[in-house]
């Protein structure tokens, strides 16, 4: 959504000739106890690097900004359709203010002791009324329906607008969050009375350009702060751990993002698995030249494998006996030694790619299948360091395959076995000719195990397997180097590289772009087929033919990305480099993640509501069943002295199919006695709601309110008769803020004179609680429900007169 509304329009908000170059807003954060500092200086401060990019280009253009534009403002209709306080936020409202945060910037920060921090949010020149708008918004959703709306508090010249526990003001053009201790912080700080974070080291160098990079958004978080470590989070070396740093800007024409785990050396614990053997450009493993997409890892494996055991046993030593089990079991079924057969041979670099091959010529059963074959040039190639003893192995390794292929093919006349082929290599082929129509299988995908030229080769198909040994054996000539396009992706690569990954979207992502309006409309029908009949939002896309850029046009701004992981005596890092985020980039994943967790989240606390409000109603219809068979609604199970015994929710379990569950009850003692107790741990699923996290299982929030004009009122039995105020307009049950053992005679206890509050309901969904009322129906109760109707909708005969629009 950022990028589909906000760069894809950025343009259209240049700052004027010869404005002056924005300061920073980390100005806004005093500089004393900085624990974390988020900053983004905005499109507008960079803007003559963010124009040289593929980026800037592809949005503005081509048709490919409008596209992102429409497809986030489907997006947001679908976050009102999920949770209802999004409809309190205008669409209008939204896209100018993802523009405003593009354009301009913002940043975050947090300091001050770990223990209980202060922190300040910035959007810089947001005192624009739509902006201003939204924020009055978000602040009185926050707000009980009944509250007064707090005056603002003048502190240093500033008008200061309570905000929950902090406030939020307007300082020149910028709007400033912060919470309580944080409000007289950041006032010191902007009135000269200590230092801001503008001069901090780290924020310093994360912000300094170098090598054609401009940084635009960047951060930290300072790991040295926290305070009394676990003593198991020390013992791993996790203390060596001092900072998590981040950059995201503009090199050239790519978008690039780094991210650091600075640990410096030497390391220990945990930390030494970053101390893994590297390469460069200049000593890539081979891999075949022409390729465009691949990935490659440099890892010891006996190294590695001796560290975590290492670690195991100083940390949970009682787990290092599951290491020595499967060793023993590779030994014994096998008949290696894990360490000196396998790991010690193999490594440290390996690399993963696909060849082309073509699919059989054949008439497939079902032309799904076709696409199965596109992963028969697939390729695995492990470097092994001693490929004589490796061989040695290598049959042994074999023949148990092949005795496992034929367990699991029982029945199959010829299954299917690796057979090795003559000739000097070493090398053996899935025999798959009994599997489906004749020539079905064979060269397009015939697993294959090759040895050879210092490669262990598995691959998918044996054509695959010989051209990756030729590979093995070529010189400089037959190996992949950088050209064409590839030639600024190498030049750009960090040395001392763990992992590579590169991948050129110059055909697939303009291709998959341009297929949307094909692609959507299936996805939209296989969607509807999937939620038919259960309800919910309707979670169809629309695709504008006329916003998809065609292929061609993107594809000319392109060019491959990488993703790179290096290490380094400072730590760890993640350097990401491409034309535009494809779907995954870590950069997009990210973006991705922080702009759909809260739908998604959103879909999710949807689903539960919907299972608290099913679980309502079966309890409904059990409590009208119990009425019909015995003249009155259910109460506590009460012995001969007329003590409650057990509760309500015990006495309706024949009436949701629990009678065997009923008939262990002894229901003349209590609840806790030593024969009932036991059965809590039986609980009935309708007595949980799903978005309760309690850790305690046997607890239950569904309750009714025990008190004068309660319907769950002690030592009445209440008919329908009883219910004078109607039964549309009474609480039978409501979802409490404190949950009881569900066998427990307890309910909510009721005080008509008790000061105005939601007298015990509550609930883990967002914004309210659902209430069953004594018609069977169930609504959703807002917290900011006035307290007045609130006691009129418990008491059962009260006579009050209920707008039903004030719930």
């Amino acid at each position: 959504m950022l990028i589909g509304t906000g760069l894809a329009t950025a343009q259209a908000v240049a700052p004027a000739a010869g404005e002056k170059a924005a300061s920073s807003l980390a100005r806004y954060v005093p500089g004393e106890k900085v624990i974390a500092l988020f900053e983004f200086g905005g499109i507008d401060a960079h803007r003559e690097a963010w124009k040289k990019t593929a980026a800037q280009k592809a949005l503005n253009e081509t048709s490919l900004g409008a596209l992102l534009r429409d497809l986030a403002g489907q997006g947001f209709d679908l976050a009102q359709q999920v949770n209802p306080d999004f409809k309190k936020v205008a669409k209008a409202d939204v896209a100018p203010l993802f523009d405003q945060i593009t354009a301009k910037g913002f940043a975050a920060g947090l300091f001050g002791d770990i223990d209980k921090p202060s922190g300040v949010f910035v959007l810089r020149d947001a005192d624009r009324p739509e902006v201003v708008r939204l924020v009055e918004a978000a602040v009185a959703a926050g707000r009980a329906k009944d509250a007064p709306r707090l005056q603002p508090i003048q502190k240093s010249g500033r008008s200061i607008h309570p905000n929950g526990d902090g406030g939020w003001w307007i300082e020149g053009h910028d709007v400033v969050f912060a919470d309580k201790s944080g409000v007289d912080a950041v006032l010191a700080v902007l009135d000269g009375k200590g230092a801001n974070a503008e001069a901090h080291p780290k924020r310093v160098t994360l912000a300094k350009p170098g090598d054609g990079y401009e940084p635009a958004a960047f951060g930290f978080i300072d790991l040295t702060v926290l305070k009394g470590l676990p003593p198991e989070a020390v013992k791993l070396g996790l203390d060596g751990a001092k900072a998590i740093e981040f950059q995201w800007g503009f090199q050239d024409d790519a978008l690039k993002t780094v991210l650091r785990l600075v640990a410096p050396a030497p390391r220990r614990g945990a930390l030494t698995l970053l101390d893994q053997p590297t390469f460069d450009v200049r000593s890539l493993p081979p891999i075949p030249a022409g390729l465009t997409s691949f990935n490659l890892f440099s890892i010891d494996p006996l190294k590695t494998y001796d560290q975590i055991l290492a670690l195991v046993k100083e940390n949970a030593p009682e787990n290092a006996k599951d290491f020595e089990a499967f060793e023993a079991m590779v030994r014994d079924r096998i008949g290696l030694d894990l360490r000196g057969d396998v790991l010690k041979l193999l490594g440290p670099q390996v690399a993963i790619y696909v060849l082309p091959v073509e699919a059989p010529q054949v008439n497939l059963p079902d032309p799904r299948i076709a696409m199965f074959f596109a992963y028969g040039g697939l390729v695995i190639s492990a470097q092994t360091a001693d490929e004589a003893a490796l061989g040695a192995k290598l049959e042994g390794v074999v023949k148990i395959i092949n005795q496992a292929v034929a367990e699991q093919a029982k029945g199959v006349p010829k299954p299917p076995r690796f057979v090795r082929q003559d000739g000097p290599g070493v090398e053996y082929v899935m025999d798959l000719s009994e599997i489906g129509p004749p020539g079905l299988l064979g060269a397009a995908f015939s697993p294959t195990i090759a040895l050879a030229k210092g490669q262990l080769i598995v691959a998918a198909s044996r054509d695959a397997a010989r051209k990756a040994v030729g590979v093995a054996g070529a010189g400089p000539d037959g190996r992949w180097k950088p050209t064409e396009a590839f030639i600024p992706l190498a030049e750009r690569l960090p040395r001392g590289m763990a992992m590579l990954l590169v991948s050129d979207v110059r055909d697939t992502l303009p291709a998959a772009i341009e297929s949307l309006p094909q692609v959507v409309p299936m996805l939209n029908a296989q969607i509807a087929q999937a939620t038919r009949g259960k309800g919910g939002p309707d979670l169809r896309i629309k695709i504008d033919p006329t916003k998809v850029p065609p292929a061609d046009q993107l594809r000319a701004l392109l060019f491959p990305a990488s993703f790179a992981l290096a290490v380094d005596d400072q730590g760890i890092f993640f350097v990401d480099r491409e034309s535009i985020p494809s779907m995954t980039s870590p950069a997009t994943s990210g973006v991705l993640v922080a702009l759909l967790l809260p739908a998604v989240q959103s879909a999710r606390e949807a689903a539960r509501r919907a299972q608290c409000v099913n679980n309502l109603k079966q309890i409904s219809l059990a409590s009208h069943n119990h009425d019909a068979v015995t003249g009155a609604f259910p109460g506590d199970v009460v012995g001969k002295d007329g003590k409650p015994l057990l509760s309500w929710r015990v006495a309706i379990l024949p009436f949701i199919e629990q009678q065997e569950l009923y008939n262990q009850f002894k229901l003349d003692e209590p609840w806790d006695s030593p024969h009932n107790k036991p059965l809590l741990s039986q609980i009935p699923t309708i007595y949980r709601c799903p978005s309760d996290s309690r850790p305690d299982p046997t607890l239950t929030s569904y309750l009714g309110f025990d008190g004068p004009g309660g319907f769950l009122e002690k030592g009445r039995k209440v008919t329908f008769e009883d219910v004078t105020d109607g039964a549309s307009k009474t609480f039978a049950v409501v979802e409490a803020a404190e949950g009881v053992p569900w066998t427990k005679p307890a309910d909510i206890p009721f005080d008509p004179k008790a000061p105005p509050s939601l007298f015990g309901a509550g609930s883990k969904h967002p914004g309210g609680f659902n209430a069953l009322f004594v018609d069977g129906s169930v609504q959703f109760m807002k917290r900011a429900t006035d307290a007045k109707t609130l006691k009129a909708l418990i008491t059962r005969n009260g006579g009050e007169a209920i707008d039903p629009g004030s719930y």
